[in-house]
């Protein structure tokens, strides 16, 4: 995906950041119903399969996670309630770094992610989802974004820290 994004002029950019923004809906190479059904499996499985070490579930979907189901059978469009952020990561030094479904509530929202080599993903769940978030979404966010940035390394190693942390240790994390 990096070098199908690197081939074209971003759709939103700032001479201030690095990040900057693709509409995928313009670049016929990138299958957004496919990378947004692979990333809804994912969380979806997380809020069914107790993948932590202490055989808790990671990923609360609450009264969303049979609309999600349904979604993943093709009998339902993607939950409206919902917010899937996808970003490419461009941080070279942990740019590899996978680990399963984590979240937290923040505010009024339930937000997860799960990072893989070169993607990043979020997923927030609320009937309050703020006008912010719903603009990023890559499935009802206009013209599906993309973001392309290194600012969520730090914050994703740090939660690896975390992870390995209370692995090693039992402490909270």
């Amino acid at each position: 995906m990096a070098s199908i994004l690197a081939s074209r002029d971003p759709d939103v950019f700032s001479d201030t950041t690095t990040t900057r923004v693709y509409y995928a809906a313009r670049i016929p190479e990138i299958d957004v119903s496919a990378l947004a059904y692979f990333a809804a499996s994912i969380f979806w499985r997380g809020s069914i399969h107790p993948w932590n070490e202490d055989g808790s579930i990671p990923v609360r979907l609450g009264p969303f996670q049979e609309r999600f189901r349904q979604y993943l059978l093709d009998q339902e469009a993607f939950p409206k309630d919902c917010c899937l952020l996808l970003a490419v990561r461009e941080g070279k030094e942990i740019d590899r770094l996978t680990y399963a479904p984590i979240g937290k509530r923040e505010g009024n929202l339930h937000v997860y992610k799960f990072p893989m080599p070169g993607f990043g993903f979020s997923l927030a769940v609320s009937k309050n989802i703020p006008p912010n978030f719903r603009a990023k979404c890559f499935v009802h966010g206009r013209e599906n974004p993309i973001i392309v940035t290194t600012l969520i390394e730090k914050g994703l190693q740090e939660d690896a820290v975390r992870l390995r942390t209370k692995s090693l240790y039992g402490t909270p994390a």
